[in-house]
C-alpha cells in the first residue's frame, strides 16, 4: 500500500529463491528509507509516525495543508530549504489565503523539526523564522435571536448539537464524541481531545433536557451517531438554506465564541471557562462583542 495515497500499489515479485527474495526486500526497504531525502518522503514518515499523535481535526487539516506544500516543496531535499523559500511561499500563497499560508509553513517547520529528531537534518532552517502573514481574527457574533431562529429551523439532532455547543462551550469534535457513559450524577464528564484535560460540566435544567432528548433520538449510546464529515455536509446544506431565506450564515464553532462572550458578560472568566492557558487567546478569538466605552461627561 502506498503510505501517501493509501492505495494499493503494483505488486513486486520477489522470486522463488528465499535468499534472492531477502536481498530484493532489503533493496526495496533501502529505497523506501532514501525517500526521506525529499520533503515528500519526509511527509510520508511524518504522517505515519507523528500525525497519529494529534487530534483528528488537526490530522485532517495537516493532510489538506500538505497537498499545497508538496506541490511546491515536495521534490526538494530537507537540507535545501532556506528561510527565503518559506517567505516567498508566505507572500505568494498569502495573496490568496494568508491564514492558510501561515498554517502550511507552520506544518513544514514542524516537519523539519522532526527531521532533526530523526537524524535527517542537523538543524531546522526555519526554526527562527518570525515572518508571517497578518491574520484577522474572526469576529462573527451569533445573537440570541439568530440562534433561536436557527434552532427552530434545524432538524432535531442539529438543534440539539447547536444547543450543546452553546451551553457547554465544548469544541465541535468533543460534542460529537459525547456518549451516555459520560453522563454522571453531577454533570457531563469529558476529556478534551485537543488538550487532554478532563472537564466536568455541571447540570442545568436546560442542559439536562437537551441531553435527554438527544439520547432519546439516538439509536445507540452516542448522543450524535454521525461522522464529522456527515455533520459538515449537513451543516453546509443547512447554512445555505438559511442564506437563501435571507439570514446570515455562521459556523458551528461560532457558538463556542458565543458561549465565551455571553459567559464573560455575566461576570464570569471566559479564559478559565474555555480552559485556555492565557488570556490573549480568549480576547483575540472568542470575545466577539464590541468593547463598551463610557463617554466623558463634561461639566
Amino acid at each position: 500500500m502506498d503510505p501517501d495515497t493509501g492505495k494499493n500499489g503494483k505488486a513486486i515479485p520477489l522470486g522463488p529463491d528465499k535468499s534472492a527474495a531477502l536481498r530484493k526486500w532489503a533493496e526495496l526497504m533501502g529505497d523506501q528509507a532514501s525517500t526521506e531525502q525529499t520533503i515528500k518522503g519526509l511527509w510520508i514518515r511524518y504522517k505515519r509516525e507523528e500525525l497519529p499523535r494529534k487530534a483528528q481535526a488537526t490530522q485532517r487539516s495537516a493532510k489538506q495543508q500538505s497537498r499545497r506544500l508538496m506541490a511546491v516543496f515536495g521534490d526538494m531535499a530537507p537540507g535545501a530549504i532556506e528561510p527565503r523559500h518559506a517567505i516567498q511561499y508566505l507572500d505568494k500563497r498569502g495573496q490568496q489565503s494568508p491564514t492558510q499560508a501561515n498554517r502550511e509553513i507552520a506544518l513544514l517547520r514542524h516537519m523539519l523539526t522532526k527531521a532533526t529528531h530523526w537524524g535527517i537534518l542537523q538543524r531546522n532552517p526555519l526554526l527562527g523564522l518570525q515572518y508571517r502573514n497578518p491574520e484577522q481574527p474572526r469576529d462573527r457574533y451569533v445573537t440570541d435571536a439568530e440562534l433561536e431562529n436557527a434552532i427552530q429551523r434545524a432538524r432535531p439532532w442539529m438543534a440539539a448539537l447547536m444547543w450543546l455547543a452553546y451551553l457547554t462551550g465544548l469544541r465541535r469534535g468533543d460534542v460529537l464524541r459525547l456518549t451516555r457513559f459520560q453522563l454522571k450524577p453531577e454533570g457531563i464528564e469529558t476529556k478534551e481531545q485537543k488538550t487532554g484535560k478532563r472537564v466536568l460540566i455541571e447540570w442545568t435544567p436546560k442542559l439536562r433536557r437537551v441531553v435527554d432528548q438527544a439520547l432519546a433520538d439516538s439509536p445507540d449510546d452516542r448522543l450524535f451517531p454521525l461522522t464529522e464529515s456527515a455533520v459538515d455536509n449537513a451543516w453546509g446544506r443547512f447554512q445555505r438554506s438559511l442564506a437563501a431565506d435571507g439570514f446570515e450564515r455562521f459556523l458551528l464553532k461560532d457558538l463556542r465564541a458565543k458561549h465565551a462572550t455571553d459567559f464573560e458578560a455575566t461576570g464570569g472568566d471566559a479564559t478559565n471557562q474555555l480552559g485556555h492557558s492565557g488570556r490573549a487567546v480568549t480576547v483575540r478569538h472568542y470575545l466577539r462583542k464590541p468593547r463598551r466605552v463610557v463617554p466623558l461627561k463634561p461639566s
